[in-house]
C-alpha cells in the first residue's frame, strides 16, 4: 500500500470526501471549524494509491508562543479496525504537530464500546480492539469516566431513531408511543386546547430571538451558555442546515380555555386556572397576545440531526412544558426532510442529573463511546501542561462567572 497523508486540503476536496463516508459527525466537518474562535484548523486527507481513505479535521489552540495543541473532535473518519492505517494516519498527524510545533494531538474517536436501549445493553465486540489500534501507536486512553464534564466531548450520547433497520420512517405514532408518559401527556390535545403551537424558522432573524431565550436558561441555572455572536457564527457555517424551532402562545386562545375550566372545572382546576388567567393578563400588557415560551437550535449533517441548544422563558407558563412537543416537532420535522437519527448529544452516564434524566424520557439509544485519547508529541511540555492547564482553566471560569 502507497499511503500518503496531506495536510491544508480545500474544504471542497475534503466535503466531496466526507459525503461518501456512510457515518461521520457534525464535529469532523470544515463548518464546525468555522464556528470555534481562539482555535485554528486544517483538513487532512490519507490517500492510499490515489484515492482517499480517511481523513479528520484538526484545531490548532495557541496557548503562548511555542505552546499549541491539536485537538480533532470525535477523531479521524478512519476504519479503527485497520492498524495499517491507524498507524500511517497517526505518523501523518504527528508530523503535521512536529511542523507546527504542537505539544500533543488530542482525539475523542466514535468508537463504540456499547449501545444501550429498552434497558437492553449491546456491547461492541470490536470496540476494545480498536481502542488497542490506538494505545500501540502511542495514544494514552483518558479514562472511562462517566461525568458529562470530564472530557472534552461526552462519552455517553443520547440518540433517538427516527427510522427502523429498514431506513422505513417511523410514524408520528409509534415515534411519540416510546416516549415517558409524563412526555407524552404535553403533546397534542394538551398544548392545543392552551393556544400553544409550534414554529420553524432559518432565518437570520431567528438567532437573536433564539438569543434572548437561550438567556433565561443562563439566569435560571447561573450557567455560562453561548452568545448570540456564537449562534450567528453556526448560522453562517452551516446555512440552511440550521433550523431553530420555537414554541408560542396565543394569550387570547389560552383565556377562552381558562375561562371555561373556571367555569366547568372541579375546585382544583378552578384555582389554578384562576392564577393563570391572572398571569396571562399580566403578559398580554408586557409581551402582546402572542408571546415565544421556549426555542431550539438544530443542525442537520448528514442523515443527523443534532439538537445543539434550547431554552426556555420561566416567567411563561413553564408547567406547560412546551420543551416536550418542541422537541417532538423537531423530530418529525428532521424525520420528513430523511434524517435517520435525531440526536440529543451527551449525557452523564450515571443518569445523576435532571436534564439527563430528561433526556431518557424520551426512549433513546444510549451511545457509550470509548473516550478520549492524547498522545504526547514533545514529551516534556506534554506533562508540564497537563498540570498547568487545568489550573488556567478554573481561574478562568472563575473570572468568566465573576464578571457576568
Amino acid at each position: 500500500m502507497a499511503y500518503k497523508f496531506v495536510s491544508d486540503v480545500s474544504s471542497e476536496e475534503y466535503m466531496s470526501w466526507l459525503k461518501t463516508q456512510d457515518n461521520y459527525n457534525i464535529t469532523q466537518t470544515p463548518m464546525w471549524a468555522k464556528i470555534k474562535t481562539g482555535w485554528k484548523s486544517t483538513l487532512c486527507l490519507m490517500y492510499d494509491d490515489g484515492t482517499p481513505i480517511a481523513g479528520a479535521l484538526l484545531l490548532i489552540r495557541k496557548f503562548a508562543p511555542g505552546i499549541k495543541m491539536i485537538y480533532s473532535p470525535r477523531g479521524f473518519v478512519i476504519d479503527y479496525s485497520d492498524k495499517d492505517a491507524v498507524e500511517a494516519f497517526s505518523n501523518g498527524v504527528v508530523g503535521y504537530a512536529k511542523k507546527i510545533g504542537a505539544y500533543m494531538v488530542r482525539i475523542d474517536p466514535e468508537i463504540i464500546l456499547s449501545n444501550n436501549h429498552n434497558n437492553t445493553t449491546v456491547v461492541d465486540i470490536e470496540g476494545k480492539q480498536k481502542m488497542l489500534n490506538l494505545q500501540k501507536f502511542g495514544f494514552r486512553h483518558m479514562g472511562f469516566e462517566k461525568d458529562f464534564h470530564a472530557y472534552t466531548q461526552p462519552r455517553y450520547n443520547a440518540e433517538i431513531a427516527l427510522t427502523d433497520d429498514n431506513g422505513i420512517p417511523f410514524s408520528d405514532e409509534t415515534l411519540a408511543k416510546t416516549f415517558d408518559k409524563k412526555i407524552r401527556k404535553f403533546i397534542g390535545h394538551y398544548t392545543d386546547v392552551r393556544g400553544i403551537f409550534f414554529e420553524y424558522d432559518m432565518g437570520k432573524n431567528a438567532v437573536r430571538r433564539f438569543a434572548e431565550i437561550s438567556s433565561h436558561t443562563e439566569e435560571r441555572q447561573h450557567i455560562i451558555l453561548r452568545d448570540e455572536a456564537y449562534f450567528n457564527r453556526i448560522y453562517e457555517a452551516f446555512g440552511d442546515d440550521n433550523v431553530i424551532f420555537f414554541a408560542k402562545i396565543d394569550l387570547d386562545k389560552l383565556t377562552v380555555f381558562l375561562e371555561d375550566q373556571i367555569k366547568n372545572g372541579n375546585s382544583e382546576a378552578v384555582d389554578q386556572a384562576e392564577k393563570d388567567l391572572e398571569l396571562a393578563r399580566t403578559l398580554r400588557i408586557e409581551k402582546g397576545n402572542i408571546i415565544t415560551m421556549s426555542a431550539l437550535l438544530t443542525v442537520k449533517s448528514n442523515s443527523t440531526a443534532y439538537l445543539l441548544y434550547s431554552g426556555f422563558d420561566d416567567s411563561i407558563f413553564p408547567r406547560f412544558r412546551t420543551t416536550n412537543q418542541l422537541r417532538f416537532e423537531a423530530m418529525r420535522y428532521f424525520r420528513n426532510m430523511g434524517c435517520k437519527i435525531f440526536s440529543l448529544l451527551g449525557i452523564h452516564g450515571d443518569l445523576n442529573d435532571s436534564l439527563s434524566d430528561f433526556k431518557m424520557k424520551f426512549n433513546p439509544n444510549v451511545v457509550e463511546y470509548a473516550g478520549e485519547f492524547e498522545l504526547p508529541v514533545r514529551k516534556l511540555r506534554y506533562h508540564l501542561m497537563t498540570k498547568l492547564l487545568p489550573i488556567a482553566k478554573r481561574i478562568y471560569f472563575k473570572i468568566k462567572l465573576r464578571n457576568k
